[in-house]
C-alpha cells in the first residue's frame, strides 16, 4: 500500500502531536516514573574522545649538522631543558675542513682589505682609474660576505666565538660539535645513541614547549556542525586524575571526516597544565551547543522512532511526545536541545509502555 506525500506528512505531524491520555492510576500501573526537566548550563555531556597534542610551532628537532660519532648525550627523555643547554656532543672530521675554509676566508678578507686601501689611496693621487678602485671595493665586500657565511655555518655546528677566532687565526681546529637546545622545554624523544655514527641531518633530539597544550576532539558530524571557534571546552582526565577538569577553548573545526565519520575539533587548553602528556586520551565537553535551549535528561527518557528522538512530557491529562535534538550522550545522561519550559516533567521510566500507547494513539488518529 502506497501513501501520498501529503498523508505521510500528516502522519508525521500526528505522531508528534498526538497526546497520550492516561489517568494517574494508569500511569502508576504502567510503571511510569517522571523527573523534573531543568535547563542545562550549556555544555556537551562528557563522552567525546579527545587526544592531547603539542602544537607543531612549539616543537623543535635537533639534528646533526654533519656526519660524525656521538661522543656524549646529556639529556634524557622527559627531562626539562633550558634554551642554550648542551644536549649532545659529536666528533666530526668534516668540521676540521670547514675550519680550514674559515681560515682561508679570513686571509682572503685581509688581502682584500689591503688591496682596497691601496687602490683608494692611488685613486686619490690620480694614479689609477676609478673603475679599478670600485672593483677592489667590490672584492672586499665579497670577501667579507664569504667570511661571515663561514662563521655563520660554523656557529650552527656549535663552535663558540673563541673557537671561531682561533680557527680564523689558524691556531687550532676542533673536531667536536656541541649541539644546544634551541628552546626551553621538555625532551620528548632522544634518538641519539652514545657511540653511534650519524649522518648529516639525522634527528638526535625532539624538544617541545608544553605550554599551552592542544586537544583534538573526535566529534560526530552533527555535533561538529554546531561548533564555532571560541566555544569553551572542559576536559576530564579519565583514569589518572578522576573528576579533575581542565578548561580551554575551540580553535577550529578541521575539514573532512575520518574513517569513523567523525570530525576533528582542535582546542587550546588554558595555561600550563600538569598531569597531561602528549598522546594521552581524555574526555571533552563543548559548551553552548544548545543555543540557549540545552537540557539534560536521563538516557532512559529518550525514545526513538523513525530516525527521530523524543521525550514524553507530562500533561494534566497524560503525556505528550516532544521531538528533541540529541547533542551528546554519556553512560547515564543525554544532552538535548528542544522547546521546553523549566520545571516540566518528563518520563524516565516506563518508556516502552508510553511509546506503545503513543503509537497506538497516532494510529487511531
Amino acid at each position: 500500500m502506497r501513501f501520498s506525500p501529503f498523508l505521510v506528512l500528516l502522519l508525521s505531524i500526528g505522531a508528534q502531536a498526538a497526546p497520550i491520555k492516561l489517568t494517574p492510576v494508569q500511569i502508576r500501573s504502567l510503571g511510569v516514573e517522571t523527573v523534573a526537566l531543568t535547563r542545562h548550563a550549556g555544555s556537551l555531556s562528557p563522552g567525546m574522545p579527545a587526544m592531547v597534542v603539542i602544537p607543531d610551532a612549539q616543537t623543535r628537532v635537533v639534528a646533526a649538522p654533519a656526519a660524525g660519532l656521538v661522543l656524549a648525550t646529556l639529556a634524557e627523555e622527559g627531562e626539562s631543558v633550558r634554551r642554550g643547554q648542551v644536549l649532545v656532543r659529536l666528533s666530526s672530521p668534516e668540521l676540521i675542513g670547514l675550519q680550514g675554509g674559515l681560515a682561508q676566508a679570513a686571509s682572503a678578507l685581509a688581502l682584500a682589505q689591503d688591496s682596497a686601501r691601496r687602490d683608494e689611496g692611488m685613486l686619490r693621487e690620480g694614479i689609477i682609474a676609478e673603475s679599478r678602485a670600485r672593483a677592489s671595493a667590490a672584492g672586499l665586500a665579497q670577501a667579507r660576505a664569504a667570511l661571515n657565511a663561514q662563521r655563520a655555518m660554523l656557529r650552527t655546528y656549535g663552535l663558540s666565538n673563541a673557537a671561531l677566532a682561533r680557527a680564523e687565526r689558524g691556531e687550532g681546529y676542533s673536531s667536536e660539535i656541541s649541539l644546544t637546545a634551541p628552546i626551553s622545554g621538555v625532551v620528548i624523544t632522544r634518538q641519539a645513541v652514545l657511540g653511534g655514527r650519524v649522518e648529516a641531518a639525522t634527528a638526535l633530539y625532539t624538544l617541545a614547549n608544553t605550554n599551552p597544550l592542544w586537544i583534538e576532539i573526535d566529534a560526530p558530524t552533527d555535533v561538529a556542525e554546531r561548533v564555532k571557534p571560541g566555544m569553551k571546552v572542559a576536559v576530564e582526565i579519565r583514569a589518572e586524575l578522576p573528576g579533575r577538569q581542565i578548561r580551554g577553548s575551540v580553535l577550529r573545526v578541521l575539514p573532512g571526516a575520518g574513517a569513523a565519520q567523525t570530525v576533528r575539533i582542535r582546542a587550546v587548553l588554558d595555561g600550563a597544565v600538569s598531569g597531561l602528556r602528549p598522546g594521552q586520551s581524555v574526555a571533552a565537553r563543548i559548551e553552548g551547543l544548545g543555543g540557549g535551549q540545552e537540557w539534560r535528561v536521563p538516557v532512559s527518557a529518550v525514545a526513538r522512532e523513525a530516525g527521530k528522538s523524543y521525550v514524553f512530557v507530562r500533561r494534566p491529562d497524560g503525556f505528550e511526545a516532544r521531538e528533541i535534538s540529541v547533542l551528546s550522550q554519556s553512560a547515564s545522561a543525554v544532552s538535548v536541545a528542544g522547546n521546553f519550559t523549566a520545571g516540566e516533567m518528563v518520563a524516565a521510566g516506563g518508556i516502552a509502555a508510553l511509546k506503545s500507547a503513543w503509537l497506538g494513539a497516532t494510529d487511531a488518529k
